[in-house]
């Protein structure tokens, strides 16, 4: 069996002063040790197009054309509705892609430039990897279990971030370099149009809203109740003829028509809840056919709902508007 012997002589050991700091950072870089990290969180929802990433990426060669750069390797990622995921391992291959022939939505895209870089004041090029990524990158339900699970607070404002560039790096310089490039293209991009009318008043007050129904329903049942309440003592002789029997009586129909415009106000306010949750944002992305419809999609969707809630305020006015007149109708009958 062979053996395997470590020889140690003065070769083995480190010479002192003969590498610096960067250059121990380097090497144990190039060994897949991890690299130091930059992030910037980008804010604000934006319009992205082919064409805007198109740009994002010959601003960053322009960039790196100030360099010594030995060489690079560009990689695309889209994150699809439903789960799917599509992987692009070179710009060529992104470019070669016919968009207008996929029927997907796209929820998130991440782009990654591997650059290695030689520099005047290293023996090696420098490996920098710059990472950019645009959309929700994780569900409301997931972010929950990670907030639950994850012990770093910066992954948490990373996940939730509307985009978010990252730079490992060994030169500082160049990833500042790297970032401003990114967070300048960001910057210029169109902002998303926020919801208006209707949709925009229903999700900026949906907890409000949904309270009113949930506490307002059984007081508007108690109110009709009380208005044909007071039209029956006034068409009998109830006013005359009180005993403990009458008074327990009004008291279960009292109790009665809580819990029964409780029971409808519970249903009513779910409902509500249900409908503004259902309001459906506009896609960011204008990359893929999918894209495209499914800003359309939106559109009728978030139209419709808009009329199931103004339907359903409007039936209930005129039920109320009904209850109240049959009474007065009813008076003049009697009479």
């Amino acid at each position: 069996m062979s053996e395997v012997q470590i020889i140690e002589n003065e070769s083995n050991l480190p010479v002192p002063g003969k590498y610096s700091l960067d250059d121990v950072k380097s090497f144990f870089y190039l060994m897949n040790a991890k690299p130091d990290t930059s992030i910037q969180l980008l804010k604000g929802r934006k319009k992205v197009s082919i064409a805007e990433i198109r740009d994002l990426n010959e601003r960053i060669q322009r960039k790196l054309e100030n360099h010594d750069l030995i060489g690079q390797i560009a990689s695309i990622n889209l994150i699809f509705e439903k789960g799917k995921i599509q992987d692009y391992s070179t710009w060529a291959e992104f470019e070669r892609e016919t968009w207008h022939t996929i029927n997907n939505k796209t929820e998130a895209i991440s782009l990654t430039w591997d650059i290695s870089i030689k520099l005047p004041k290293y023996q090696n090029p420098q490996r920098h990897t710059l990472k950019v990524r645009i959309g929700q990158a994780v569900s409301p339900k997931d972010m929950m279990e990670l907030v639950f699970n994850s012990d770093n607070t910066s992954e948490l404002f990373e996940k939730r971030a509307d985009g978010v560039v990252k730079v490992d790096f060994i030169d500082q310089v160049i990833a500042g370099e790297l970032i401003e490039k990114v967070t300048s293209w960001y910057d210029g991009l169109k902002k998303m149009p926020d919801d208006i009318g209707i949709q925009n008043l229903m999700e900026k007050n949906q907890d409000l809203i949904v309270g009113i129904v949930h506490n307002f329903t059984p007081i508007l049942f108690l109110s009709i109740y009380h208005y044909y309440f007071t039209a029956f003592c006034n068409w009998s002789n109830l006013k005359t003829n009180l005993s403990i029997g009458n008074i327990q009586l009004l008291l279960i129909s009292f109790i009665t028509i809580f819990f029964i415009g409780s029971m409808f106000a519970k249903k009513f306010a779910k409902w509500t809840d249900k409908k503004i949750d259902d309001y459906k944002g506009l896609s960011p992305f204008e990359i893929t056919k999918g894209d495209e419809n499914a800003v359309h999609e939106a559109q009728i969707s978030n139209s419709t709902i808009t009329k199931q809630l103004l339907r359903k305020v409007g039936l209930t006015i005129l039920s109320t508007i009904v209850a109240f007149g049959l009474r007065y109708l009813l008076t003049i009958w009697i009479k």
